[in-house]
């Protein structure tokens, strides 16, 4: 069932008022790393009602595994470091870790692959427990430090298939060191909303999670204002409404107010934020829970250009400011103006497409501690499928401005 928001408000200053500057976090960072984990994985801790705190445990123990993704250096202290939580004997982390050991498969069979029969729909084990059962010689390096610890269940899970982390998540970066403390700190829903976020993430396609098929992140629902015709495009204006989502009661328990709750938490502290997309094809209705309608993305639809990069921090990263400006321009010089009255930005956006085509606006949501290496499978692709998108759409925009001049 499609679930929605709130009423939005649009006097708080967001990023299209502000002046674009970086936050030091480029697209291409070829220094960054990255790390992942089973889909499966996040169907465990979903399943199982994971906390935050076994949630952000997890994935440092993912952070630190050798390439196949399973064998984990990681202890109790790399998870206090990275939450703050408490490290003492029986403390939380303890406590966090004891209880991911008895997390396993609630749904459907898995094959063993290279884990031991008896943990085979396990979440994780100890080293003590792959060894008990027969699982073979470990990849320890050098010294007690890189001794493994824990050997994460990969479920036979191809690497290009999991779902993928930038190690800064973990790792932290200037100006969020500690990410997974706050994401602690923000409770048990934002963490799994986030786990969800990521395993829909679809970067090569979508430019951030995908927000139609199943398994989808929210989106951000836009109503249209107007539509015509102007010299040489198509022209369509529409305005920010709510988020809609079709609301996993896993993340949640049912309680769709602290599904929004989280995920403006999650905004608000800069693990993820608002992409505005013109898209490839027209809107179709489609019911909220309340009964009411509104305009959906069609199941076959993708993304034509980036419109907008609104973050509650004020700042675009770089690389990501949109074409808003441009399409703004055109449609307040040929009567379709996206300002209110006063002349400012209303959360009205104008998308101009080629005569005889169909396009609609919607907002979906990019993650901050994304993959960003080049070098990793898809996301170069996914960089040049956007700036590509860019280029061409902007020898588009100023042929209209000059058709229209």
């Amino acid at each position: 069932m499609l679930r929605e928001q709130a009423p939005l408000r649009d006097d708080v200053p967001l990023a299209f008022e502000a002046d674009a500057q970086s936050d030091g976090h480029h697209v291409e960072d070829k220094g960054s790393a990255s790390f992942c984990i089973p889909r499966r994985a996040v169907e465990i801790l979903l399943d199982n009602g994971a906390s935050a705190l076994e949630i952000c445990a997890y994935l440092v123990l993912a952070c630190h595994t050798d390439a196949s993704g399973r064998c984990s250096t990681a202890s109790v202290t790399a998870i206090y470091r990275a939450t703050g939580a408490n490290k003492t004997k029986g403390g939380t982390i303890d406590r966090a870790l004891a209880r991911l050991l008895t997390m396993r498969c609630l749904r459907g069979r898995v094959e063993s692959g290279q884990q031991p029969a008896a943990v085979a729909e396990q979440l994780l084990v100890t080293r003590e427990q792959w060894l008990d059962g027969g699982g073979g010689v470990l990849p320890d390096g050098p010294g007690a430090r890189a001794q493994v610890r824990y050997i994460l269940n990969d479920f036979g899970e191809a690497l290009a298939e999991r779902v993928w982390f930038g190690s800064a998540l973990v790792a932290g970066l200037a100006g969020f060191r500690q990410p997974l403390r706050v994401l602690k700190d923000a409770g048990d829903v934002a963490a799994r909303l986030l786990l969800s976020l990521y395993a829909a993430n679809d970067m090569e396609t979508w430019g951030g999670v995908r927000p139609i098929g199943g398994g989808c992140g929210p989106a951000m629902r836009f109503q249209t204002v107007a539509t015509g015709s102007i010299k040489g495009a198509e022209i369509l204006t529409a305005r920010r409404e709510q988020w809609v989502a079709t609301v996993d009661d896993r993340i949640c328990a049912a309680d769709a107010g602290s599904y929004w709750a989280a995920l403006d938490a999650l905004m608000a502290s800069g693990f993820a934020y608002e992409v505005v997309v013109a898209l490839n094809r027209a809107p179709v209705p489609r019911a909220l829970s309340n009964g009411q309608t509104y305009e959906a993305i069609p199941e076959d639809a993708e993304p034509l250009y980036v419109l907008d990069t609104r973050s509650l921090h004020g700042f675009k990263p770089r690389g990501e400011e949109g074409l808003s400006g441009t399409t703004a321009l055109i449609a307040g010089g040929t009567g379709y103006s996206v300002a209110n009255g006063n002349g400012r930005f209303c959360g009205t956006y104008a998308a101009i497409v080629r005569p005889g085509f169909k396009t609609m606006v919607t907002g979906i949501v990019r993650l901050r501690f994304r993959v960003s290496n080049p070098r990793n499978f898809g996301v170069a692709d996914a960089w040049r499928r956007i700036r590509s998108s860019t280029a061409e759409t902007k020898e588009f925009l100023e042929r209209v401005i000059a058709l229209n001049s």
